[in-house]
């Protein structure tokens, strides 16, 4: 017998060998011998597990998994006060048909967990809210979009509550309620006073039920929400201490607040009149309310007319000259409006009906008419000052002069006077620009002696032109709503030297109609 023979001899007893240990344990595991290849006959059911999509193991039992990540969790769950802790939510464990070999461990797939992204991306039963964000409209005539925003909660009641504690922030809690059960008194005819019409979120929130990564900031209490949808911070606040002398007032104006703002920062408060004492606490938080909280009010209330003056002109007498023959007297009607609210603040008026109690009086005024000669519209014009006189048909102020949202607001915004109104000039003047921009819409500036100035924005339209001598009274334009304006109003601004040119801006109310 040759080598060959033998050495085949010697395969064949090998091969018989391993289809006889093969026979007699299905469940061996495959080899490969001499270039031959054995597979076990039993495929087996196991758990491919998949981190954020990257595998990380293969194990035997999904069940044993998830019940180690919960028997290690306690402090989770102390945390938390929760019963049980879930596996994170970008895990996946796919049920798989394999013949693979290499199983992990639930310890070790665990492990891999921790180590990639630790205790924190475990998860518990919770809320997730979603706040979308809103479309704005900016000042230079661009729209930018506010941040979404998504909150955690275990106790969904935990969110409606803090969502009820910043609206009473802005509306006082006995009208809200009265609101919320349909029990507010109706007005009655020509009665004073007013009713929450309606209220609502401007933001689309959605409120789902989910486990939530326990990494994340989750909200525990009603006050830490509703401090956050105020402030849109948990940081502590700026506090003052109250001196002898101060007001509510004088606080606002010097930390650069209005006193709605700071009345919504202190609830105690209720209006601008409260009495503070020496070594009281107040807060001067800066409001960034996380929604749009919109208001509706139906308001009833006796106002007082602006009183119109007539002029009688005197053709002998120069331009300056002023007589009054009459003083006049202001007049009271019963105004009915629609104010709309935007977390405190009033963005429209809109005047509904008006109801003349005491009939109002013209006051007459005999004024020279003869100009100086003028050679070019560029000099200064000797018009003198006249009688200051109110630019619009109605008195409602919808945003007063003063601080909003940390940003001064230069002026005045009257509205109620409804679309197309008439606007005129506050006093003698010359028109030193008239046009259009982004931010005023149809606006025009008047120059006066003494180095006043006016400015009239978002106007429908404007009758006057760079160059024109306007009398106190002159119709210069009417009411609309153009440039960066929420409702139809006009923007009336008063300067001591050129507006936005160095020029200083004046309260109108406490300068020129006090």
């Amino acid at each position: 017998m040759n080598k060959k023979q033998i050495l085949m001899i010697g395969v064949s007893f090998l091969v018989s060998c391993f289809l006889i240990l093969l026979s007699s344990n299905p469940n061996t595991f495959s080899n490969k011998v001499l270039g031959i290849t054995f597979l076990k006959s039993t495929p087996r059911q196991l758990y491919h597990v998949y981190l954020a999509g990257e595998s990380i193991g293969i194990i035997e039992s999904k069940k044993d998994l998830e019940n180690y990540i919960d028997s290690t969790q306690n402090q989770l769950k102390q945390m938390y006060q929760v019963d049980r802790v879930y596996a994170p939510n970008d895990l996946d464990i796919v049920k798989e048909i394999t013949y693979d070999e290499k199983i992990s461990t639930t310890q070790e797939v665990y492990q891999k967990i921790i180590d990639l992204k630790g205790t924190s991306s475990f998860t518990i039963d919770g809320y997730k809210i979603f706040i979308q964000g809103l479309e704005k409209n900016n000042e230079d005539g661009t729209v930018t979009k506010t941040d979404d925003l998504t909150l955690y909660v275990l106790d969904k009641d935990v969110f409606t509550n803090s969502v009820d504690k910043t609206i009473t922030a802005f509306i006082d809690p006995l009208t809200y309620e009265e609101y919320l059960n349909d029990t507010q008194e109706e007005l009655e005819e020509n009665e004073e006073g007013s009713l929450l019409e309606n209220l609502y979120i401007e933001n689309d929130i959605t409120i789902s039920q989910e486990r939530i990564p326990a990494g994340e900031k989750i909200y525990l209490s009603e006050d830490e929400l509703s401090k956050f949808l105020l402030f849109g911070t948990l940081e502590e606040q700026r506090s003052y201490t109250v001196k002898a002398g101060d007001t509510i007032q004088t606080i606002a104006e010097a930390n650069k607040l209005s006193v709605e703002e700071f009345l919504i920062a202190n609830t105690e408060f209720k209006t601008s009149q409260d009495l503070l004492y020496p070594g009281q606490i107040v807060k001067l938080g800066i409001i960034i309310p996380q929604f749009d909280l919109v208001e509706i009010e139906h308001r009833v209330a006796k106002e007082s007319t602006p009183i119109q003056t007539v002029y009688k002109d005197d053709p002998t007498q120069y331009v300056g000259y002023e007589k009054v023959e009459e003083i006049g007297q202001a007049g009271i009607n019963l105004v009915t409006t629609k104010v709309q609210l935007i977390n405190g603040e009033i963005k429209d008026i809109v005047n509904v009906k008006n109801v003349e109690l005491v009939p109002s009086v013209n006051k007459v005024v005999v004024r020279g008419t003869r100009h100086y000669q003028v050679v070019t519209p560029n000099i200064d014009v000797p018009v003198g000052i006249g009688s200051w006189v109110w630019p619009a048909t109605c008195n409602s102020i919808s945003s007063g002069y003063g601080y909003r949202w940390q940003k001064q607001h230069e002026g005045l915004d009257i509205s109620g006077c409804g679309y197309g109104s008439a606007i005129r000039a506050a006093n003698n003047g010359l028109v030193v620009e008239s046009g259009y921009t982004d931010t005023n819409g149809n606006y025009i500036i008047i120059k006066h002696q003494n180095g006043y100035y006016t400015i009239y924005a978002h106007m429908a339209s404007r009758t006057k032109r760079v160059g024109d001598i306007v009398m106190a009274n002159d119709l210069i334009g009417t009411m609309g709503r153009t440039g960066y304006a929420f409702g139809v109003h006009l923007h009336f601004g008063l300067y001591n030297g050129y507006p936005f040119r160095g020029g200083v801006a004046m309260n109108p109310l406490t300068t020129i109609f006090r």
